[in-house]
């Protein structure tokens, strides 16, 4: 690497960065999305063994056709791989916040959480200052030490989402509390923005809660 790739490298890096949070807006074809920009592992492995094995084999045998099969599959892998790095589709942007969400439990952060919530939001009875401030008093009360999505089931039609959430809780005081929540999504007009409109907490260590419950504490 000359010193002009040295001094460049930094804001090429950050250059790469604003790109990666280009994020699709919910008008993107669901399907196209997910097979351009989310990640397929096992597809990908497969398609590197694949060209290694071409390129190799052509390489050893002296096949040119051989070796350049090799090197496409490798070179369209790449442009794939990057591609999937640098685009956020709906369906992801939407896992991520419910992700952060419960990460936010965990550490007692209810802005974090706020931040994720729209003002027109509902929860049971609670409005939106209602909700902001039920979290703070029922996340300080809990004293969570762990949360954990152990499922997260996604339903996505355009601008909407519903994600319906089993969540295992660590707390100090009540010990493990196992939780199953409904939550609505609706993505702004600028992409990146699925905000929470509407939540449902389903159940409670079992127990099926009233359909305008709020967040009791554990039984």
């Amino acid at each position: 690497m000359n010193l002009t790739l040295l001094f460049f490298f930094p804001y090429t890096h950050v250059a790469l960065r604003a790109v990666a949070l280009l994020r699709l807006g919910a008008e993107f074809p669901s399907g196209l999305g997910g097979i351009l920009f989310e990640n397929h592992w096992l597809i990908w492995a497969a398609l590197l063994l694949l060209g290694v094995a071409g390129l190799w084999q052509g390489i050893n045998l002296q096949r040119a056709v051989v070796r350049n099969v090799g090197i496409g599959i490798l070179s369209v892998l790449a442009i794939w791989i990057t591609m999937a790095w640098l685009v956020v589709t709906p369906y992801e942007r939407l896992v991520n916040a419910n992700t952060a969400v419960v990460k936010a439990a965990a550490r007692n952060n209810v802005p974090a959480i706020m931040h994720y919530v729209s003002r027109r939001a509902i929860f049971g009875r609670w409005n939106y200052a209602e909700i902001q401030s039920g979290l703070a008093v029922r996340l300080k009360m809990a004293h969570i030490t762990d949360n954990i999505i152990r499922t997260m089931a996604v339903h996505i039609m355009k601008n909407q989402a519903v994600t319906r959430l089993v969540i295992w809780t660590s707390t100090r005081d009540y010990g493990p509390v196992v939780t199953v929540w409904r939550l609505v999504w609706l993505d702004h007009h600028r992409p990146g923005n699925w905000r929470i409109m509407e939540v449902d907490l389903l159940r409670i260590n079992g127990h099926r809660e009233r359909s305008d419950a709020s967040i009791p504490m554990p039984r």
